[in-house]
């Protein structure tokens, strides 16, 4: 009798086991539709190993994964402009203004850094957007989004549309291209903050946490009439949250291979040549033979 009443129960079991798997299955879908991952390993039940096993089998290597961001939550920034950071490191959920020459690099640069390993990026409002130099930066292009805008007249869902960026990425850069309203801007920073999600903005209307700043100070490369552009330096500077005053540095943007780097590390041009004059030899004068 027991036996046939447990057996209805194994299949009510596997029945209920197989819809949790289904249910567990469509909510990874759509997790990774919006760059997030589930921890299948949490949910399994943990096997002590046995004794003999544990002999026998091989001790494997932890993996060694830089993370998109640590305990703490905080983001990367390329090491050029960790001087101008707070700690070297930008705060989750926080916003990121930049403006003057070069406002678009900088903002790729920003970008691909603070998305790690794991972080989705949406980029708005920059059609013109180099996804070379994004790649070239180390950002993976399975995790990059890019949004094409127009007019806001021919946009009317564009809160709506910036509101779920926000929610389900992990980096939202707005462009230069993309006009934003100071109350959408204030809403967009203050649901940023709750979302823990990193906001990079090319001039916003409004206040941010942190302002770079930047200005062209002269190209590299060019002779007189003749060579070819090969770096430019820029002077960066930032103000606000946990800056006394004012910081400033000087960057390559972009260097002799594309990335940034910091001014410090270049190394000298070698000296233009230069006539040298010789020395003036008086000769003797000559006699004439008798």
């Amino acid at each position: 009798m027991s036996t046939a009443m447990q057996a209805p129960q194994r299949r009510g079991q596997g029945a209920r086991l197989a819809h949790a798997q289904a249910v567990l299955g469509a909510a990874e879908r759509a997790t990774a539709r919006w760059g997030g991952r589930i921890d299948r390993t949490a949910l399994r039940r943990p096997v002590p190993p046995s004794p003999a096993r544990a002999l026998t089998a091989p001790q494997e290597a932890p993996d060694e994964q830089l993370p998109a961001r640590d305990d703490s939550g905080h983001l990367p920034v390329p090491a050029a402009l960790a001087p101008l950071v707070p700690y070297g490191m930008l705060r989750a959920g926080s916003s990121l203004a930049v403006g003057g020459a070069a406002r678009s690099s900088l903002l790729l640069a920003l970008a691909a850094a603070a998305m790690g390993e794991d972080s989705w990026c949406a980029i708005v409002g920059m059609p013109d957007a180099g996804l070379r130099s994004l790649l070239d930066a180390g950002a993976d292009p399975d995790r990059l989004a890019f949004i094409p805008t127009g007019r806001p007249e021919e946009m009317p869902q564009l809160p709506q549309v910036l509101s779920a960026l926000v929610d389900g990425t992990g980096v939202v850069v707005l462009g230069p291209d993309l006009h934003l309203a100071p109350v959408l801007w204030r809403t967009l920073a203050s649901r940023a903050r709750t979302r823990d999600t990193l906001v990079l903005a090319a001039d916003p209307p409004g206040r941010a946490d942190l302002r770079l700043q930047s200005a062209e100070a002269r190209w590299q490369g060019l002779g007189r009439g003749s060579g070819r552009l090969r770096r430019r330096l820029l002077r960066v500077s930032a103000a606000g949250r946990g800056i006394a005053g004012r910081r400033e540095i000087e960057v390559l943007l972009p260097d002799v291979q594309g990335l940034l780097r910091p001014a410090s590390t270049t190394t000298a041009a070698p000296p233009l040549l230069r006539s040298v004059r010789a020395p003036h030899v008086v000769a003797p004068p000559l006699r004439r033979a008798v």
